[in-house]
């Protein structure tokens, strides 16, 4: 079964229909080239063509065209598609079987989930549900405490090892404790620590930005990723948690100041208020009038290429209706023009 996605960097990356990327335009401008050699005898195609030397400015229209072609492989992202998951506070969470969770998803056309870390042997029963159906388990959430030194939960170096090959990543979250402090160096240590871990077993390790948590926010994560000195870490843009940090107008920027090392994005409807309570940040995709759209197509501007997570925590209602909204949402962002 399909445990995860195609990989670019190493982590969870999806195949998109992007055009080239500014390092590959030299196919546009020889496919530029061939669509004037193309008609030509074959004796012809090692000299200039006969028409473009008896027509110079035919010629020079040619190079314009050319110029073009690349320009618009370079400059002109296509849709991307990427690959939606659920995470698992959504998917019944402690009253739904791992076989109801994959059944509702497959159902309703998500491409997976992601869980909670609890111990490696509830890990093999999610596996198992996600491979019987073709789902793919996109991140595993894991706590590490900011002690004094970095707390590892139980049995976690085990459910790593369990995930070798699976391209899910650790998706990592520092709750910070009660005192106040400075805590970047303890988040560099535990960062560093769970990277270390992960790396044999060619898992990714993402820093999830959480309120109360260092980082925060994504902004925070970037110097963490960068300082670690280790090539499988990369960073979250969590919309609730930005949101919570007062950064919804300046996510656009942010997204494009972090997009090196950006591995997962998660989404959910909100309304962005001053001081809104979770019930306003976090709601089902396609409710509250904070603009998602707009943060897709910078995510097409930055050639994001990874998986999109749907938020539910504390949403109400029944969670396949939930869940079955949310998709028709996420349909209906994709197809906008």
């Amino acid at each position: 079964g399909r445990l995860g996605a195609q990989t670019t960097r190493g982590g969870v990356r999806a195949s998109t229909s992007e055009r080239k990327a500014p390092g590959q335009s030299g196919f546009a401008s020889a496919s530029a080239f061939l669509i004037v050699q193309r008609s030509l005898p074959s004796d012809d195609r090692r000299s200039p063509p006969r028409v473009l030397m008896v027509f110079p400015r035919l010629r020079w229209c040619c190079h314009v065209l050319a110029f073009a072609v690349v320009a618009m492989a370079v400059t002109v992202p296509a849709r991307a598609s990427w690959p939606l998951f659920a995470l698992d506070n959504g998917v019944g969470r402690g009253s739904w079987s791992a076989a109801q969770q994959a059944a509702v998803l497959q159902e309703l056309g998500y491409a997976g989930i992601s869980y909670n870390y609890t111990n490696p042997q509830d890990l093999a029963v999610w596996r198992r549900e996600l491979a019987a159906r073709d789902l793919a388990l996109f991140g595993l959430y894991v706590s590490v405490r900011l002690e004094r030194e970095p707390v590892i939960p139980p049995g976690l170096p085990e459910a790593i090892e369990g995930l070798r090959g699976s391209g899910a990543v650790v998706w990592l979250v520092l709750p910070t404790p009660s005192a106040p402090g400075d805590y970047e160096e303890r988040a560099l240590s535990a960062l560093r620590t769970v990277a270390d871990l992960a790396a044999p077993a060619g898992l990714r390790v993402v820093l999830y930005p959480h309120t109360r948590s260092y980082p925060a926010t994504a902004d925070q994560a970037l110097p963490l990723v960068l300082r670690s000195g280790r090539a499988n870490v990369g960073l979250t843009v969590n919309l609730a948690h930005e949101l919570a940090a007062g950064n919804g107008p300046a996510l656009p920027s942010i997204l494009r100041r972090v997009a090196p090392v950006l591995d997962l994005v998660t989404l959910n409807g909100a309304t962005d208020r001053p001081a809104g309570g979770w019930e306003q940040l976090i709601q089902v995709l396609g409710r509250g009038d904070y603009d998602v759209a707009a943060l897709l197509e910078v995510l097409r501007e930055i050639r994001y290429a990874g998986p999109v997570g749907l938020q539910f925590y504390n949403v109400k209602g029944e969670p396949r209706a939930n869940l079955a909204d949310a998709r028709a949402a996420w349909q209906t962002l994709q197809a906008a023009p």
